[in-house]
């Protein structure tokens, strides 16, 4: 297919704004819901990675998508999966299925201009390039370390060139500059994460919107701490340790906190309106498992 706009039906299945919406929700599908669980039985062909055709919303077209076993788990019931979210890799892009997810909801459920002004808070990976292709004013950022300037742009860091630092707890940036400001899986590390909403909501203009992602656990009401940093800057784990990626560190990064429907609470109360989880599924745009969701919220 050539590039261009999907014919396919949309991704997105339902929008929740709390918790007692997606229990209502799930119950009404009830063995729909068997369904979507069968296709995606189906769809796992092999124990070896294979590929399959969907479309991308990063693309606009048709690509082979990469099935790997890579981060696989198992539920209680004994059940083999995939790591849904961070399998089905484009061939072209290199995004995974929850990055293209979040495209997918910028260009057709928000509508988002090209000429939109857009954070991203990540500047070394595959997606800052894909944004930058996408939006023609795109700012991205990494986090370096205590030993770097909120906004110092640093010439080499790690072969990476032109590399600007912030911290998503105390931004450098001015009030109401920017359209989008978007995170992948970063505010699950950042023990601070309510100031990451409150300066979110400082720098976007009124009516823009915060779009993330994060490992979302929807059976919890509420946020589960895993570690803390007391006074003296010192870990303090409540929990056993986990670490996940970090594209400029071999060492990964601390998870503080397992995200629950309160986090839609706690952006209210950073002055956003609509907080919304987005859920979506489709395998024919490269998205098996289910639930997953992107977040979204327009500063009030």
């Amino acid at each position: 297919m050539a590039s261009g706009k999907s014919q396919l039906p949309s991704i997105w299945l339902a929008e929740f704004t709390s918790k007692a919406e997606f229990d209502a929700k799930a119950s009404e599908l009830g063995a729909q819901l068997e369904v979507m669980a069968a296709i995606d039985d189906r769809m796992l062909m092999s124990r070896h990675p294979f590929d399959i055709k969907a479309w991308c919303a990063a693309c606009k077209s048709v690509t082979d998508m990469r099935i790997t076993w890579h981060y696989c788990g198992s539920n209680p019931t004994g059940s083999v999966h995939p790591a849904w979210t961070e399998t089905c890799a484009c061939s072209q892009c290199g995004l995974n299925s929850r990055m293209r997810a979040l495209i997918d909801l910028l260009v057709s459920k928000l509508n988002v201009s090209q000429t939109a002004h857009v954070y991203i808070a990540e500047q070394t990976t595959v997606s800052f390039k894909v944004v930058q292709n996408l939006f023609e004013n795109v700012i991205g950022s990494e986090y370096l370390g205590p030993g770097y300037k909120l906004g110092e742009v640093v010439a080499d860091f790690n072969g990476h060139v032109n590399v600007r630092h912030e911290d998503l707890s105390r931004l450098s940036f001015a009030d109401s500059v920017f359209d989008i400001v978007l995170s992948q899986d970063v505010f699950e590390h950042i023990p601070e994460y309510l100031n990451t909403f409150s300066e979110s909501a400082r720098i976007l203009k009124r009516g823009g919107s915060l779009v993330f992602t994060i490992p979302f656990f929807y059976d919890q009401a509420e946020t589960r701490i895993r570690a803390t940093v007391d006074a003296q800057g010192s870990v303090q784990h409540i929990l056993p340790p986990e670490f996940h990626g970090n594209p400029v560190s071999n060492e990964g990064s601390l998870c503080f906190q397992n995200f629950g429907w309160d986090i839609l609470d706690a952006l209210r109360n950073a002055g956003f309106k609509q907080p919304t989880a987005n859920m979506y599924w489709g395998p024919w745009a490269g998205h098996i498992g289910f639930p997953f969701f992107v977040m979204s919220a327009h500063r009030a």
